[in-house]
C-alpha cells in the first residue's frame, strides 16, 4: 500500500507544479476553477463523508472518512481551468446540446487540458456533470488523465459534489506505464 500512496502523492505533486489562473481576468470559457473552489468552501465547511476507492495497476485500497483535505483533493480539477491569460484563443467552443458546453484543444496548440465538457442541470443552470481529458508529454513522463465530476441538490439544499473521479496512466522515463484510479463518492 506505501507505493500506491507514494504514487499518489507524486500525482499531486506534479499537478501543483502547473501555472496559476489570474483572477481579475476575463473567463472566456467555463470558470472551471471559480466553481471548483467555491465547492471546496462547502465541503470544508459541511465535511461530508466520503468513500475513497485507489486503485494502481493491481494495487487498490479503500476507506471512508470525512476528514480530507479538499484543495489537494480538487486541485487537479482547478489546475484544468482552461481560463489562463496566455490559452483566451487556444479552444474551440461548441454546444452539442442546449445545455452542454464543450471545449476543445485547436489544432497547433498545446496545454495539458485536450477538451472540458460541462453539461448543466435543467432546473438550476448548476453544472451536474464535468469531463476533462488531460495530456502531457515531455522528456521525464507522459500521462493521460479523465477527470469526471457529478454534482447534484444535496438534502440541505444546497449544490454540491456527488462523485468525482481522477483515472488514467502515468509513465516515468525510466519506468513501466501505470493505470490508477481514484473514485470519491460523498455521502
Amino acid at each position: 500500500m506505501k507505493s500506491l500512496f507514494y504514487f499518489f502523492i507524486t500525482l499531486t505533486t506534479l499537478a501543483a507544479c502547473q501555472p496559476q489562473t489570474d483572477s481579475n481576468q476575463v473567463k472566456s470559457y467555463f470558470d472551471l476553477k471559480g466553481f471548483i473552489e467555491t465547492q471546496i468552501r462547502e465541503l470544508n465547511k459541511r465535511k461530508p463523508t466520503i468513500e475513497k476507492k485507489m486503485v494502481l495497476d493491481n494495487e487498490s485500497d479503500s476507506r471512508q472518512t470525512n476528514e480530507i483535505n479538499w484543495s489537494k483533493e480538487l486541485d487537479l480539477f482547478v489546475q484544468a481551468d482552461i481560463n489562463k491569460q496566455a490559452s483566451q484563443i487556444s479552444y474551440a467552443t461548441t454546444q452539442p446540446t442546449p445545455r452542454t458546453n464543450f471545449y476543445t484543444l485547436k489544432k497547433g496548440e498545446n496545454w495539458p487540458v485536450q477538451s472540458l465538457k460541462v453539461t448543466f442541470d435543467d432546473k438550476t443552470q448548476m453544472p451536474s456533470l464535468i469531463e476533462v481529458v488531460l495530456k502531457e508529454e515531455n522528456k521525464l513522463y507522459d500521462s493521460e488523465k479523465l477527470l469526471r465530476l457529478t454534482c447534484g441538490m444535496r438534502p440541505e439544499g444546497v449544490w454540491l459534489i456527488k462523485t468525482y473521479e481522477i483515472s488514467g496512466s502515468q509513465q516515468l522515463s525510466l519506468t513501466d506505464k501505470k493505470k490508477f484510479s481514484i473514485i470519491g463518492t460523498l455521502f
